[in-house]
C-alpha cells in the first residue's frame, strides 16, 4: 500500500496537492499584511525559490553526489546552494518589491536586509534537511521494491522451467505409447506455455484466467491415463472481477498432482476448492500420497517454500498459507483477504 501511495501518478498527485497548500497558506499569511496584488506576486516569487531548492537539492546535490559517495563535493555544494539562494532570495525582496514584508509597518525598523538574508539563510536550511531526508527515504523505497521485484521474478523464473519439464514428460510418455490424444496435449500445453511465457509476467492476472490453467493443466494429467481420475475441483463466489498475482494457485495443484497417488492407488484422491469474493480468496488442495513411495524430494519441496516467499513480498499481512500432512494425506490451504476488483 505504502508503495502504491508513494509511486507513479499517486506520487505526482501528492506532490501537486502539498505545494497547492503551500501556496495558499503563503498567500493568506502574506494577504493580511499586503493587498492581494502583491500577496499574489510575493507568493509566486516564494513558491519559485522553495521548489527550486528542493527538488535542486533532492533531485541534483542528493542524487548525483551523497548517494555517489562524494560527500565532499556534496557539502561544498550543499553550502554554496544555500546561502547563495539565500543571498538572491534577500536581493530579490528588495529589488522586485523594495524590501521585506513588514516594512512600512510600525515598530519594525528596516535593517538593510541583514536580518532578511538571516532568516532565509535559517528557513532555507530546514528546507534543504528536509528535502535531502525525502530523497535519501524514497531512494531507500525504491529500492527496496526493486529488490522485491527481482526477488519476485526469479522465484517465477523457478516455477516456470519445473513446470515445463513436468508437463513435458507427462507428454513424452503419451507419445512414446503412441497416445491418441498426444496432440491434443501438445495443444494444451502451448496454452499453458502461453500463460507462463506472456501472463506470468503481468503484476496481476483476472482470476479467472489463473483457475483456467488449473483446469487445462488438469486435464493434461487425465490425458495420460487410460482410466478417469478421481480429481475434484470445486469453485464458488463471484471471483469475475478478481486479481491475483499469476502461478500462484497452480503450483499448489502441480505439487500435488506430483506427489500424490492417483494412479497407483484404488482410493487415492485430489480435491481442490476454490471460494472466492471482493473479501478475499480461500484455496485448499487435498491430495493422497504414498509414504513409501515419496520422491526424492520431499513431499511440498522447495515449491511451497516458493509460494510463501512470494506471499511474502505480495501479500504481507494479509494471507496465509498452511500445511497439514497426515500418514497418507496431504493438504494445503491458502487464504488471502482483500483482493484487487
Amino acid at each position: 500500500m505504502l508503495n502504491q501511495i508513494l509511486s507513479g501518478r499517486t506520487r505526482l498527485i501528492t506532490h501537486l496537492t502539498g505545494w497547492a497548500l503551500v501556496f495558499f497558506v503563503f498567500f493568506y499569511l502574506i494577504s493580511g499584511l499586503r493587498g492581494p496584488q502583491e500577496a499574489l506576486e510575493r507568493t509566486c516569487v516564494n513558491m519559485a525559490f522553495l521548489l527550486t531548492l528542493f527538488y535542486g537539492n533532492a533531485k541534483i546535490l542528493v542524487n548525483l553526489f551523497f548517494e555517489t559517495g562524494r560527500y565532499r563535493w556534496w557539502l561544498a555544494l550543499t553550502a554554496l546552494f544555500w546561502l547563495g539562494m539565500a543571498a538572491f532570495r534577500t536581493w530579490s525582496e528588495q529589488r522586485l518589491f523594495g524590501g521585506g514584508i513588514f516594512r512600512n509597518i510600525a515598530g519594525i525598523p528596516d535593517d538593510g536586509g541583514y536580518k532578511m538574508f538571516l532568516g532565509y539563510s535559517l528557513s532555507f536550511l530546514l528546507l534543504l534537511v528536509f528535502s535531502a531526508l525525502y530523497q535519501l527515504l524514497e531512494n531507500r523505497r525504491e529500492l527496496d521494491a526493486r529488490h522485491a521485484e527481482a526477488q519476485l521474478n526469479y522465484l517465477k523464473a523457478q516455477i516456470n522451467p519445473h513446470f515445463l519439464f513436468n508437463t513435458l514428460n507427462n507428454i513424452y510418455a503419451a507419445a512414446t505409447l503412441q497416445h491418441p490424444r498426444t496432440a491434443d496435449m501438445v495443444l494444451k500445453l502451448s496454452t499453458l506455455l502461453r500463460y507462463v511465457t506472456y501472463d506470468a509476467q503481468a503484476d496481476r492476472v483476472p482470476l479467472e484466467k489463473e483457475i483456467g490453467q488449473i483446469r487445462t493443466y488438469l486435464d493434461l494429467f487425465r490425458m495420460k491415463s487410460e482410466q478417469a481420475l478421481p480429481v475434484r475441483f470445486d469453485t464458488e463466489g463471484d471471483i469475475g472481477q478478481l486479481t491475483i498475482e499469476p502461478l500462484l494457485l497452480l503450483p499448489l495443484v502441480e505439487n500435488a498432482l506430483k506427489h500424490g497417488d492417483l494412479e497407483g492407488n484404488p482410493e487415492g484422491f485430489l480435491r481442490i476448492f476454490l471460494q472466492g469474493d471482493a473479501g478475499g480468496l480461500l484455496f485448499e488442495v487435498e491430495n493422497s500420497f504414498d509414504p513409501q513411495n515419496e520422491q526424492k524430494d520431499e513431499v511440498g519441496g522447495v515449491g511451497l517454500e516458493n509460494i510463501r516467499r512470494r506471499l511474502d513480498l505480495n501479500y504481507r499481512g494479509r494471507c496465509s498459507f498452511n500445511i497439514a500432512r497426515h500418514e497418507r494425506t496431504f493438504k494445503a490451504t491458502l487464504k488471502i483477504s482483500n483482493l484487487s476488483i
